[in-house]
């Protein structure tokens, strides 16, 4: 509402409130009348009405984008994700603090934002992913009404760096299978090699999802490798997808039946032995270290004098065995868990023919071998 002062004889000065600026400053239009005071104050009311398009900004006192994305925006959301992306979101928050914190919500710019970000750490990968997460976050001001648009828009993002993934060849994974078998851990080596699965899928597997007599695997939840200790229970996969079974062929199935074995005779299964986590340390019963798993992998290769590839690479290898062995690029995409075949092609160039499993393939070089 217009404000109405009278400063002399017919004489008044009406100021009318256009909100603040972006340092959260009030800003007023004042404005000197001449008439009576009933005059003035429809004077103030049309001068309200004529200006209101003008009446923008925070209307409370300037909030930082710091403030914004540390007491506003990551509550609300860490309510609506699920537990690892909201820790996600906060540790990028983290990130972004120290680099935008200090910059006013209302009024900023992309030029103001690819200033402050020029000082954010980390590899290109990192940096989108964390631009990726202010993004999603100035998208939420919009939506809530607190700035007009998205200043993000037109933001230059670190280069994208050319995905390249190492993986092994089909005699290569055979060398390797072998050699894992020389290992302290061959059964969860396979287990990955075999079917591709997440390291976070294959630690989260618990004995009632192995079929021995069906001959499959059912993927039902991932521990998180960041925090396997202090929240060794795991969590639902992410996508409907992501939950799936798979087919083992017949080594990796008495690699497993072995492990039960041996799990049973050093009494470190519960009484509800389908509800304990296959992968566990034989001397604790506790789910089985990360790290002990990253060792089993680098001695594997040692011993079959293969190049070095991530423990995640036999992911990849799985899928491109498969798709070189001419499998269908949906049967790719059912095994790895994605949720569309095209996740799959975008991931793998590789020729699209028919062809068969990953565990028929080793079954039928078993027989090859053999015979």
């Amino acid at each position: 509402m217009a404000h109405v002062r009278r400063r002399g004889p017919y004489t008044y000065e009406i100021r009318v409130y256009l909100g603040r600026d972006a340092s959260g400053k009030k800003k007023y239009l004042i404005e000197t009348f001449h008439g009576t005071k009933g005059q003035a104050q429809r004077q103030g009311a049309e001068l309200e009405v004529l200006h209101r398009p003008r009446v923008s900004g925070p209307q409370k006192a300037a909030v930082t984008l710091g403030e914004y994305l540390e007491k506003r925006w990551l509550p609300k959301v860490k309510t609506a994700a699920t537990e690892r992306t909201g820790e996600t979101y906060e540790w990028h928050v983290r990130r972004l603090l120290p680099a935008v914190g200090h910059l006013p919500l209302y009024g900023l710019t992309a030029g103001d934002l690819q200033d402050a970000l020029d000082s954010l750490q980390g590899s290109p990968v990192t940096r989108r992913k964390i631009i990726g997460t202010l993004k999603t976050a100035l998208r939420q001001a919009v939506a809530w009404g607190l700035i007009p648009s998205d200043p993000t828009e037109g933001l230059l993002l670190p280069r994208k760096p050319s995905r390249t993934h190492r993986t092994l060849n089909r005699e290569q994974l055979i060398r390797y299978l072998g050699a894992a078998g020389r290992t302290q851990h061959p059964a969860i080596l396979r287990l990955l090699a075999v079917t591709g699965m997440r390291l976070g899928e294959a630690l989260g597997l618990k004995w009632e999802d192995v079929d021995f007599d069906r001959g499959t695997v059912t993927v039902r939840r991932g521990i998180d490798t960041r925090r396997s200790r202090s929240k060794p229970e795991g969590d639902e996969t992410k996508t409907p997808a992501a939950r799936r079974t798979i087919r083992l062929d017949g080594e990796t199935l008495a690699l497993l039946a072995e492990l039960k074995q041996r799990q049973a005779k050093q009494k470190v299964l519960p009484l509800r032995q389908e509800e304990a986590f296959v992968f566990t340390n034989l001397a604790t019963g506790k789910l089985v270290s990360i790290h002990a798993v990253h060792r089993a992998h680098r001695r594997a290769l040692k011993l079959a004098r293969l190049p070095h590839i991530r423990i995640h690479d036999l992911r990849h290898t799985a899928a491109s065995v498969l798709l070189d062995a001419g499998v269908p690029v949906t049967t790719v995409a059912d095994l790895l868990g994605h949720s569309t075949p095209a996740t799959t092609v975008a991931l793998y160039a590789h020729p699209i023919r028919r062809g068969q499993a990953l565990a028929e393939l080793l079954d039928s070089q078993k027989d090859s071998r053999d015979g």
